[in-house]
């Protein structure tokens, strides 16, 4: 759920010019790989009702509705057998999971190798020295 603000991986990306591990496992799934590719590598914003037509977000509301709609969401989730949701849970997570756990660990891999290159290190020194890096 968002409100009808909109969304970016923008700042993300764009303290030391790389973008965080997770978003190269879990975006491609979701929106697909070629406009997860565009999203992640260009930074561009985009409103929420374009994040609930990619199926980045489920539900769009308004700023003002943001909190009440979440706190009712929540509610329908405490209405329930806290045990019954944790195992129905852990069963959803088990059985959706598999590749994308693995996936996760080699996208930290290759985060760790970007994060400590020369070029990453220099996207870091550009930020904090307010001036466009020099590659």
């Amino acid at each position: 759920m968002t409100s009808d603000s909109p969304v970016t991986y923008e700042r993300a990306g764009n303290i030391a010019r790389i973008i965080p591990a997770i978003h190269y496992a879990h975006l491609p799934r979701i929106v697909g790989r070629h406009r997860a590719f565009e999203l992640l590598f260009t930074g561009r914003v985009f409103s929420a009702m374009e994040a609930r037509e990619l199926g980045v977000v489920n539900r769009v509301v308004g700023d003002a509705e943001l909190e009440p709609e979440v706190v009712k969401l929540a509610a329908q989730f405490a209405e329930k057998s806290a045990a019954v949701l944790r195992m129905g849970r852990a069963a959803f997570m088990r059985q959706i999971d598999l590749d994308y756990r693995r996936s996760i660990a080699s996208a930290v891999d290759d985060f760790c190798n970007v994060a400590t290159s020369d070029e990453a290190q220099e996207g870091l020194k550009a930020f904090v020295e307010k001036r466009p890096p020099k590659w």
